[in-house]
């Protein structure tokens, strides 16, 4: 081959490679690729092509507006045309819109602007005013902290025009506090504790919402560590001593989360740091858990209301006084109550699981470092699944400024002895009439309320028991009594008592419940009826296996060996005809007669020894019926009195123990059953 040839071939070679790289470099162009990044476009660069004309490839998904609504461009692709030829889509982002707030019934077209050039979207503004509004503030926290930034930027405004259409907005709007407009939603401000109330204006219409402002903090109660993780940089948080309780996110909550699954036993305490003493007033955030109706899946129906200091023991302190046990009450008033709430949907709703009430737990000192609430759940609700207690949101922590503390109970004095000083065994010490002054740290002085006193002992009186001792805040008082031997005791058969103390004396426990229920104290069915006590005991349901039935046991306290008789107070409830309204049988007209053996066997002696009574088969219980078949709920109550015997007490604690056998008898419902019991009387020798 020719150097020519060679030299050709070369040139040829080198104009092809040109070629191909440049046939790539626009492969490679915005005008191939409408998905290149906008931002990489050769108008960018010095020295490329400009931006010689923009259109509108796909117009705005909304073209139609109510007057004040802001333009949305969702939907819209704007698409540039530089000088070289090359067409590709740009960022809205990187255009400006105008007019670019409300807009008004003048306004025909919006203009989008991309370097420097212009392209115009045709709209209609309906000259519609607007009616009214309401802001939604559902998804934001409308408490803050003095000095700290909240952010206002998610509210929404459901706006109602005359012609009565609804839209939901979320700009738009302004916001203003004491006539100043918020310019920065996302950094709202505030320079002082109070409430304030912010105006949101959208056309001509407004409507107002508040914020708390606190100087303080909060602790998510979600913020949960295991008493063997924690360290010395953890501060305020929440410990888990005891219990399975946890973080759960599937209900409304601040910080996007709530502490449920808590039950009685489960102890928490919540961490609370500050740099120096101070005084603090501490809120907690807490829901019913109180499920009456289940719509499925744990999704209720309806929440039933709680006490809430039916559910915590709390107390407070250093962390100090929690090493050494030392930690002190906060005490909640029974009127404090969770509500429950309820929803239309028969499905459930499980919002209902976060209807937040804020439990005021007052003013407490707060000591330089670690501070400590110590929430122990106590709870004895049952709700349609389980034992229940609340769930838990947040604490609050609040710097109380310029506090003094309440004066403290320094001696009690007693004015006026109550009615009763002399009391035979068995009875309780009754206060009536009793006045007691306390003596204030302050100088002052002021009457002790009664039923915010503790008397000590607080049972059954017993021959040995010369006073009573009397609490009221932290100080004591003795008031004299004098007890002696009674000739006949009373014991009601509601006096349940599930944890008996050495106090105890005179009280009935439920050993074992029957299949249909558990025993209880039953409210009067009829106040015609003459219960004494104001109550009766139900619940004593026999079982068809004959072995499972329910058992209570009246225990007899005795100051030494004696003899008593023992009666007992029973009404039938054998059903036989219900009312002539024939709504249910449990709205009797008749109850018939009960054979007492064949419904309880009865036992006496000790915790450690009971032996068999005999009760013979002529111990009849009678019902009774109305005289124009009509409902009586008295027939519940119609008591007959049953002598069980004479029995040799011991000195000390015995026992009457009352057995259903019943397995075979059974009323109008078809149920097998048992008796009321009203009282027991024990008459002494």
């Amino acid at each position: 081959m020719s150097k020519k040839m060679k030299h050709f071939l070369s040139l040829l070679l080198a104009a092809i490679l040109v070629l191909s790289f440049g046939l790539l470099g626009v492969a490679c162009s915005p005008t191939d690729d409408p998905g290149d990044d906008p931002g990489d476009d050769p108008g960018n660069k010095p020295g490329n092509p400009t931006v010689v004309a923009l259109t509108i490839d796909t117009p705005p998904t909304k073209t139609e507006y109510y007057a004040g609504e802001p333009f949305d461009p969702t939907g819209m692709v704007i698409k540039a045309e530089w000088s070289d030829g090359m067409k590709a889509p740009v960022s809205l982002d990187s255009c400006t819109i105008e007019p670019d707030d409300a807009l008004e019934p003048a306004d025909k077209e919006v203009t989008i602007t991309y370097e420097q050039k212009s392209v115009k979207q045709a709209i209609t503004v309906k000259d519609v005013a607007v009616k009214s509004i309401e802001v939604d503030t559902g998804n934001i926290q409308l408490r803050a902290d003095v000095g700290s930034p909240m952010d206002l930027s998610t509210l929404k405004v459901k706006v109602t025009y005359a012609d009565d259409h609804e839209v939901t907005v979320t700009t738009g709007f302004t916001v203003s506090v004491d006539g100043k407009e918020i310019e920065d939603l996302t950094q709202v401000v505030f320079d002082e504790r109070g409430t304030k109330e912010l105006t949101v204006t959208y056309g001509t219409a407004t409507d107002t919402f508040e914020v708390e402002v606190f100087n303080g903090f909060i602790i998510e109660a979600e913020n949960i560590i295991n008493t063997g993780d924690i360290t010395e940089e953890d501060k305020n948080f929440v410990e888990k001593i005891n219990g399975v309780f946890g973080a759960k996110t599937d209900a409304p909550a601040s910080g996007g989360a709530y502490v449920g699954s808590v039950f009685n036993g489960d102890v928490m305490r919540f961490h609370i740091y500050v740099e120096e003493d101070c005084y603090a007033n501490l809120i907690l955030w807490a829901s019913s858990c109180n499920m009456l109706v289940d719509g499925g899946s744990w999704d209720p129906v309806v929440m039933g209301d709680m006490q809430f200091n039916r559910l915590f023991d709390i107390k407070y302190g250093s962390a100090a006084e929690a090493e050494s046990g030392s930690l002190k009450t906060i005490e909640v008033d029974d009127d404090v109550i969770l509500p429950g709430g309820e929803t239309d949907n028969p499905a459930g709703d499980r919002a209902l699981w976060a209807n937040w009430k804020d439990v005021d737990f007052g003013t407490i000192p707060l000591t330089k470092g670690d501070n400590i609430v110590e929430m122990t759940v106590i709870s004895d609700y049952v709700n349609v699944r389980e034992p229940c207690a609340c769930n838990i949101d947040r604490l609050e922590i609040e710097y109380t400024e310029n506090y003094t503390p309440p004066a403290t109970v320094e001696s009690l004095t007693i004015t006026k002895a109550p009615a009763k000083t002399e009391y035979k065994v068995g009875e309780s010490f009754d206060p009536t009439g009793m006045e007691i002054q306390a003596a204030m740290s302050d100088g002052t002085t002021e009457t002790a309320d009664l039923a915010k006193c503790t008397f000590t002992p607080s049972g059954a009186l017993t021959t040995d028991v010369t006073k009573v001792t009397v609490t009221y805040k932290g100080a004591t008082v003795e008031q004299e009594i004098t007890v002696t031997a009674a000739e006949s005791i009373v014991i009601e058969g509601e006096n349940l008592i599930a944890d008996p103390t050495a106090d105890d004396k005179f009280y009935v426990e439920a050993v074992r419940n029957g299949y249909q229920g558990s025993i209880a104290a039953g409210d009067t069915e009829a106040p015609e009826a003459p219960t004494s006590g104001g109550k009766y005991l139900k619940g004593l349901f026999g079982s068809s296996d004959g072995t499972s039935g329910a058992v209570a046991r009246f225990h007899i306290f005795a100051e030494e060996d004696c003899r008593a008789t023992i009666k007992i107070w029973v009404s039938s409830c054998n059903v036989v005809t219900q009312g002539t309204d024939g709504s249910s049988p449990w709205r009797p007209s008749e109850m018939g007669d009960v054979q007492f053996n064949q419904i309880f066997a009865v036992k006496f002696g000790t915790a450690d020894s009971l032996a068999p009574v005999t009760i013979g088969d002529d111990v009849i219980v009678e019902g009774g019926k109305t005289e124009d078949g009509t409902v009586s709920m008295a027939l519940w109550e119609n008591w007959r009195e049953i002598t069980l015997g004479t029995f040799d007490l011991k000195a000390g604690d015995n026992i009457i123990e009352l057995e259903n056998i019943n397995s075979t008898l059974t009323n109008l419902a078809g149920e097998i059953y048992g008796m009321n019991i009203d009282r027991m009387v024990i008459d002494f020798e």
